[in-house]
C-alpha cells in the first residue's frame, strides 16, 4: 500500500556549462510507491536523481527526506540516510565474489569482519527479497542479470528506504528483465520507495504505479498509470507525434556487397563462438541478425570489422579477400562500424566532441595542411555533422563521455553516416535510448538501405528487426538457425530458432 511521502524535491535547478539541465523541478515519492522517471536522453532524469543522491548539489531548490530539509556534502551521506542509486554503468569488483562486494565499502564494517554473521544477514534478504545468488561466485564470472541483481542487493544490505534504479534492462533478455520486475515490487510491497528511470514503455506499464515526464530539463507532467497511454507519454517526452512503423521501399540491390564463406571465429576465452557461417549481404539491404546475447553476434561483427582474428573461412568485401585486413584498412576500404558499447568502444570518452567526429578522416588529404593536420577544416567539419544531426551540447570541446546517451548516439551516427561507406555494421545501435533518438537512429539506418548501401544490423528489439529488416538470420549458439526473407516467420517461430531449432525442423 502507498503510504506517506518519503522524498519531496522542491524547485530543484541546476546548470552546466550555462546549460540549464533542471529547470524548478518538482517531485516526490511515496512508500511503497514505484515511480517510472521519463523523458528523453538528456533531459535532465539522472541529473535530477545525482541531486537526491548528494553527487550533484543543487543551484536552487530544497529536497526533504521523511519530512526533514536534507544537507548532503557527499554521496555517502544520501547512502547513510537511506537513499541508494544503482547506475547504468556497474560499481562491482569484479575480481572479487559476490560476499565481498557486498560487504565492501558498508559503513558498519570497519576492521573486523564476522563473515558467517554478515551471510546469514545478507541471505535474510535474499529470502525476503526472493534473490538468488551464489554468494562465492566471482563477479566477472556471472551473467549481466545477476550482476544487476548483487548491484540492487548491495543497496538493500545498506538499509535504504528509497532505491533509484537507472536504465536496469538495458542489457538484459527478456526473462532476466521479468525477474527484475517482479523483485522490484517485491521491494515495493516492503514499503521501500523505488524509482525506476528507463525508455521501454513495456515496462512503464508492467511495473509502475506513476510516471512523470521530464522535457529539456523541465517537469512536464507526474501521470497515474491508469489515466495515461504509451503514445500519450511519448507525447509529452518528444512534444509531438513519434513514428512505430517504417516503409521499406524497393531498391535496387547491388548483389554481394559483402560474401561470408564457412567463417569461424574464437571468443575471448578461447571456445569457438563463429561456426561454420556463410551468408552475403547486398547493397540495398538490412539484413538483421537476432538471437539471445551471447551466441557469437559481437565475435562475428568483431571479426567483419577486423578487431577480432579469423580463425579460418573468407570474408570478402566487394569481390576483394579481406580476411587479413587490419581495421584501419576496412575503414579506409569503407567498412563502417557502429559498435554496441558506445561509452567504451564508440568514442574516446575524455577527448572532445570534435576530435571523436574526425577520427575516422583526419587523415585524408583534403584535412592537411602540408605535414600538419588542418585544424580549422576538421573543426568545420565536425560543426557540420554537428548541425546535421542535432548532437545537443555546450560546445565542440566537450568532452564525449558528458553528453547523454542519446547526443553520443548522433555522434556516432553522424560520424559514420558522413564518411559515405558502403557497408555498415550496426550493433544493437537503439539500446538505452529513448523514443525520439530511436526513431532518428533507426530513420538513418533506412536511409542507408535506400541509397544502396549494405547493412548488417544486429539487434535484441523484434519491433526494430520487424519494422527494419529485408531479411532475418536468427543465430544460436554460433551458427544461423534460420535465415529468411523478413515475414516469412512469425515471432514465437523465431522464438523457436533462437532457442536452436532449426529452419526446416519449423517445416516439418
Amino acid at each position: 500500500m502507498i503510504g506517506e511521502f518519503l522524498v519531496e524535491m522542491r524547485n530543484i535547478s541546476k546548470s552546466f556549462f550555462g546549460i540549464k539541465v533542471n529547470n524548478k523541478i518538482n517531485f516526490t515519492l511515496r512508500k511503497g510507491e514505484i515511480q517510472a522517471l521519463l523523458g528523453e536522453n538528456g533531459a535532465g532524469k539522472t541529473t535530477l536523481m545525482n541531486m537526491l543522491t548528494g553527487v550533484y548539489f543543487p543551484d536552487e531548490g530544497d529536497t526533504f527526506f521523511k519530512g526533514k530539509k536534507m544537507v548532503l556534502n557527499f554521496p555517502g551521506d544520501a547512502l547513510s540516510m537511506g537513499i541508494g542509486m544503482v547506475h547504468q554503468r556497474f560499481s562491482l569488483v569484479g575480481n572479487l565474489t559476490v560476499f565481498e562486494n557486498l560487504i565492501l565499502g558498508h559503513p558498519k564494517n570497519k576492521f573486523i569482519i564476522n563473515v558467517a554473521v554478515e551471510k546469514i544477514l545478507i541471505q535474510k534478504y535474499m529470502k525476503q527479497f526472493d534473490f538468488h545468488i551464489n554468494l562465492d561466485a566471482i563477479v566477472d564470472e556471472l551473467p549481466i542479470g545477476i550482476r544487476q541483481k548483487v548491484e540492487i542487493l548491495k543497496m538493500l544490505v545498506r538499509e535504504v528506504d528509497v532505491l533509484i534504479v537507472d536504465e536496469p534492462t538495458t542489457v538484459l533478455t527478456k526473462q532476466e528483465a521479468d525477474n527484475l520486475m517482479q523483485i522490484l515490487r517485491n521491494i515495493a510491497n516492503s514499503g521501500k520507495g523505488i524509482i525506476f528511470i528507463t525508455h521501454k514503455m513495456s515496462e512503464v506499464f508492467q511495473v509502475a504505479n506513476s510516471i512523470t515526464v521530464l522535457r529539456k530539463g523541465e517537469k512536464i507532467a507526474t501521470v497515474n498509470k491508469e489515466e495515461t497511454t504509451p503514445n500519450e507519454l511519448a507525447r509529452m517526452m518528444v512534444g509531438k507525434e513519434h513514428n512505430t512503423t517504417f516503409n521499406l521501399p524497393k531498391t535496387k540491390k547491388i548483389p554481394e556487397i559483402l560474401k561470408i564463406e564457412n567463417l569461424f571465429v574464437n571468443s575471448n576465452n578461447g571456445v569457438l563462438a563463429v561456426k561454420n557461417l556463410s551468408f552475403n549481404v547486398a547493397g540495398g539491404e538490412i539484413l538483421s541478425i537476432a538471437g539471445v546475447t551471447g551466441n557469437g553476434q559481437i565475435e562475428l561483427a568483431d571479426a567483419l570489422t577486423g578487431n577480432r582474428k579469423v580463425g579460418s573461412g573468407n570474408i570478402k568485401f566487394k569481390n576483394r579477400d579481406i580476411t587479413q585486413h587490419s581495421p584501419k584498412k576496412r575503414i579506409d576500404e569503407g567498412i563502417s562500424y557502429i559498435p554496441g558499447d558506445r561509452i567504451n568502444v564508440g568514442v574516446a570518452g575524455n577527448r572532445s566532441v570534435w576530435e571523436n567526429l574526425i577520427m575516422k578522416v583526419y587523415r585524408l588529404p583534403k584535412f592537411k595542411k602540408g605535414l600538419l593536420l588542418n585544424n580549422v577544416k576538421l573543426k568545420k567539419y565536425a560543426e557540420k555533422i554537428i548541425q546535421k544531426y542535432d548532437i545537443m551540447m555546450p560546445g565542440i570541446n566537450l568532452p564525449a563521455l558528458l553528453l547523454s546517451g542519446g547526443n553520443l548516439q548522433k555522434l556516432i551516427i553522424g560520424r559514420e553516416i558522413e564518411r559515405d561507406c558502403d557497408l555498415y555494421i550496426c550493433v544493437y545501435p537503439t539500446r538505452g535510448l529513448d523514443v525520439g533518438a530511436t526513431e532518428f537512429v533507426r530513420n538513418s539506418i533506412l536511409n542507408l538501405r535506400n541509397k544502396g548501401k549494405a547493412i548488417i544490423l544486429i539487434s535484441g528489439d523484434f519491433d526494430e528487426i520487424f519494422g527494419l529488416s529485408d531479411r532475418i538470420a536468427v543465430m544460436c549458439e554460433g551458427k544461423f538457425t534460420g535465415l529468411f526473407n523478413n515475414g516469412d516467420y512469425s515471432l514465437e517461430q523465431i522464438g523457436l530458432m533462437m532457442s536452436g531449432q532449426e529452419i526446416e525442423n519449423l517445416e516439418n
